[in-house]
């Protein structure tokens, strides 16, 4: 998703300074117009850093504490007024080893149980338009606003 956003982006706006995550070492650039950080890169992140957290179709696969995770380092990250925008199914049923010989006991990932702040403002949050026209199962978006940068 990275290369795509990043090639996306190059030609929207073709004077842009775009850092990819394998430019990135030891400290965050000084001077750039779009970072993108992966899991690596994280750690590095100061509170009240970032304008703009997107997420697409990663907290389906991951487990409810890892979830809760990210969204703290999301909230705790992301500047005050800054926003979130994530896009994910509505609900996944994750699978484990042998999925159809085996009971499988995980608990499912639900877009609307996710860990969102009451404190912070919705923009949007509807199921998406382009994914019903595309596939079968939902997948629900949400854009806000972070009037409150608190965790909790």
């Amino acid at each position: 998703m990275i290369p795509i956003c990043a090639a996306y982006l190059s030609k929207i706006f073709p004077e842009a300074k775009i850092v990819l995550p394998n430019e990135v070492n030891k400290t965050l650039p000084k001077d750039y117009d779009f970072l993108f950080l992966t899991t690596t890169n994280i750690n590095l992140l100061p509170k009240n850093y970032i304008d703009l957290s997107i997420n697409c179709h990663s907290f389906q696969e991951m487990k409810p504490k890892q979830i809760s995770i990210y969204f703290d380092l999301i909230q705790n990250v992301t500047k005050k007024n800054g926003y979130f925008f994530t896009s994910n199914r509505i609900e996944k049923i994750p699978m484990g080893r042998d999925p159809y010989t085996r009971i499988q006991n995980e608990v499912p990932n639900r877009f609307f149980e996710f860990p969102w702040k009451k404190s912070n403002q919705i923009l949007i949050n509807e199921i998406s338009r382009f994914s019903r026209l595309v596939q079968l199962d939902a997948i629900g978006c949400a854009w806000k606003e972070f009037v409150n940068n608190s965790i909790g």
